[in-house]
């Protein structure tokens, strides 16, 4: 049976059509308050990844059809405006821009004095568009020197791009601030953060990692480019051998060891350069609902497998060990401040090396035993994260 020609060169189009529909009513339904209980909460999780997952498709779509292009780098601008938008607000005023009163948030910049609403603006455009470096084909074959992506793709043109931004713009408020958003106790009090019953968010990180793991397929081409077989060589997903299970397990709670006197370490270095160091009691608030143990697992195995898999298992193999540690890193400027943001880093480069000797399974695992042994510590009254 011979294909029709036209069919072939519209393929990529047919597949994703109908996969960007869906993830366009997930997108509209997690932005209103149409749906609400179990269902509205599963559909707010799909809304975190739904962007993204439009903007691969229609990526890969545009490598053969230029007006796909076009949409793809508008919708890729629209990304990008949301994200500055976002980094705005936690920059200036965390508390007032998610707080509820109206006007809120217009009446804090009021009460601000200009430069410092003007620096922020400044600051978070400037990152922003950081992403927009990607563009420049000098800028990408410098890249592309040291790291295994084609600076002719469209589609690896898009992911530097939003690599990029999603390194620099959750840095903003850190380095403006000094200190993470959502260890603002104002943010805290605002969202009642530490006030949550321990164990309620077991169904939200479920709801998170089944999305992850079906956006994470789309991220590199499930049905456009790759087979299912492909898809899951791709992400370096496959199923573990009891050695490579032993050494997940192994690594991850001798990461936990050696990382507890680093973070000693260095806070103390920073207390006396007077730098300031993670607050233990804001970054445990942050956590409180996962101090259960079935939440603790829960947390455990979302965070393990959806991070590596997004992290390592779609980023890492284009763009390399260190900028995949540097997204790592950069995601958790919400929640820790430079000493925390520090550990992070060096503990994502040895989640990439295993991923490098092993595969994403393997590093999944260690991640995971990392995260559930620190969650166990802290509920027995050891330490914090």
């Amino acid at each position: 049976m011979i294909d029709h020609p036209s069919f072939g060169r519209y393929r990529e189009l047919l597949v994703a059509l109908p996969v960007i529909a869906f993830f366009l009513v997930v997108l509209f339904f997690s932005s209103t308050d149409t749906l609400t209980g179990d269902t509205g909460e599963f559909v707010l999780a799909g809304g975190m990844v739904a962007p993204f997952v439009i903007l691969a498709l229609l990526a890969y779509a545009g490598e053969r059809h230029p007006w796909v292009r076009s949409i793809s780098i508008l919708w890729l601008l629209a990304i990008l405006f949301v994200l500055w938008a976002i980094t705005i607000m936690l920059t200036i005023a965390p508390a007032a821009a998610l707080s509820e009163e109206e006007g809120a948030f217009e009446a804090f910049l009021d009460s601000l004095p200009p430069s410092t609403v003007i620096g922020a603006f400044v600051a978070s455009f400037l990152a922003a568009a950081a992403g927009l470096l990607a563009f420049s084909r000098r800028f990408r074959c410098m890249l592309s020197r040291v790291l295994p992506f084609d600076p002719d793709s469209h589609i690896h043109t898009v992911a530097l791009a939003c690599v990029i931004a999603l390194i620099v713009l959750p840095l903003v408020p850190p380095l403006l601030t000094g200190n993470a958003p959502f260890l603002n106790p104002e943010l805290q009090a605002v969202l009642g953060i530490g006030l949550e019953e321990p164990g309620s968010t077991v169904k939200l990180d479920t709801f998170t990692l089944i999305w992850t793991v079906i956006g994470s397929f789309f991220l590199v081409g499930l049905w456009v480019k790759r087979d299912v077989h492909g898809t899951f060589e791709r992400l370096g997903l496959v199923r573990p051998t009891l050695q490579q299970v032993a050494i997940g397990i192994a690594s991850g709670i001798v990461l936990v060891t050696i990382f507890w006197f680093f973070d000693e370490a260095i806070v103390m270095l920073f207390t006396a350069w007077g730098i300031p160091t993670t607050d233990e009691t804001m970054v445990n608030n942050l956590f409180l609902v996962s101090f259960t143990p079935l939440a603790a697992v829960i947390a455990s195995v979302s965070a393990g497998l959806g991070e590596e898999l997004t992290v390592r298992g779609v980023i890492q193999p284009r763009f390399g060990i260190i900028l995949s540690a540097l997204v790592f890193t950069s995601l958790h400027a919400y929640q820790y401040a430079w000493d925390g943001l520090l550990s992070v880093l060096l503990v994502g480069i040895c989640f990439g090396v295993l991923r490098n000797k092993t595969n994403t399974s393997t590093s999944a695992i260690s991640h995971a035993m990392y995260d559930l042994v620190l969650f166990a510590l802290i509920m027995m009254g050891i330490g914090s994260l």
